[in-house]
């Protein structure tokens, strides 16, 4: 469901970012765009092909994932499609996909080969309260450490928080291949998180303050202008460890680059025209695999401008080269 809640506070769609867990937003990016919608400036239009599918086919994800799980999807029931879900106790939101109440109560089992996994620890869960329920869309290949926390697992603890329920089902569909059912109870590490973020945004907000960086991206969005004309200040004596801790760190890396480059052209140097050598380490007598292969890279037409033929980019044949580095793998019992 498009996004309902109010944009001056956290949201299950928005809490994976505030919590740290976006590949795509950093917290600063949730509170500045908080306080934008304070000074009456819109959220940028979302331009994502992913995301407008998966809002369009929203429906069918869920009717086609309750149908796997030997549910009604007749009875997908929603809060409302012009308001999100508050809270009763604290300015939290979110807007359900959908919400279902079984008439009885139900057991759901883990079967990997229906895709359906069950998040406990038995790989079993009783469920006898409403469901929150969450439709995804992803044009990533299924992994096996799905779902990430920033693609459903909190918002849903989100949702589950807001209606007061105690269990969850997230329905993701991969590539429009296939669909997964991850069915989640109430976490209670993940929900306690979700509050002290809560109330450490609405802090913020009303401070006016941001969090501290936690990494030198969110220092340079933190700090993005410098005053290049201004003396230099003076810094606490206790960052002298860390100037220290970071020179040792530089040195190190530097030092580990140039090992690897020495040895890796040792390496290739004794394998010569071959792609593969095995050895045996004489005082541990485990067995490594070496490979330096070629890399094949196949042949790729001309690109022409579509209104006048113009080539734009020259053809390219179809090519071999050597690998610039080694690839080691520890063989197991000759394996």
């Amino acid at each position: 469901m498009p996004k309902l809640s109010p944009d001056n506070h956290l949201s299950g769609s928005v809490m994976p970012a505030w919590l740290g867990y976006s590949p795509w937003q950093t917290p600063y990016d949730v509170l500045e765009a908080a306080r934008n919608s304070i000074q009456g400036i819109e959220r940028p239009p979302l331009d994502s092909l992913a995301a407008d599918i998966g809002t369009e086919v929203e429906g069918v994800i869920l009717e086609h994932g309750m149908r796997m799980l030997g549910l009604d999807e007749t009875e997908i029931a929603t809060h409302s499609h012009k308001e999100a879900k508050k809270h009763p106790l604290m300015e939290l939101y979110y807007s359900d996909d959908g919400l279902y109440s079984h008439p009885e109560p139900v057991e759901f089992e883990t079967d990997a080969s229906k895709n359906i996994f069950v998040m406990t620890e038995s790989g079993k869960l009783f469920v006898d309260c409403p469901m929150v329920l969450e439709a995804k869309f992803t044009t990533i290949h299924r992994r096996s450490d799905d779902p990430p926390l920033y693609r459903g697992p909190i918002q849903l603890q989100v949702g589950m928080m807001c209606h007061g329920y105690g269990a969850g089902i997230l329905f993701t569909c991969h590539q429009g291949r296939e669909i997964t059912a991850h069915i989640f109870s109430g976490h209670m590490q993940t929900q306690t998180a979700i509050k002290r973020g809560v109330a450490a945004f609405e802090q913020h907000m009303k401070d006016g303050t941001w969090p501290d960086p936690i990494t030198p991206d969110e220092a340079v969005q933190r700090f993005a202008q410098v005053h290049d004309d201004e003396p230099a200040i003076e810094l606490d004596s206790d960052l002298a460890e860390s100037v220290k801790q970071y020179q040792a760190a530089a040195a190190a890396i530097k030092s580990a680059e140039d090992i690897k480059a020495q040895e890796s052209t040792r390496l290739m140097t004794a394998l010569g025209n071959y792609s593969t050598g095995t050895l045996v380490d004489a005082k541990t007598g485990t067995q490594y695999q070496v490979k330096c292969p070629m890399r094949k890279y196949k042949a790729k037409p001309a690109e022409t401008c579509p209104s006048c033929s113009h080539e734009l980019k020259a053809a390219t044949p179809e090519r071999e080269i050597r690998q610039k580095t080694v690839t080691i793998k520890e063989i197991n019992n000759g394996e």
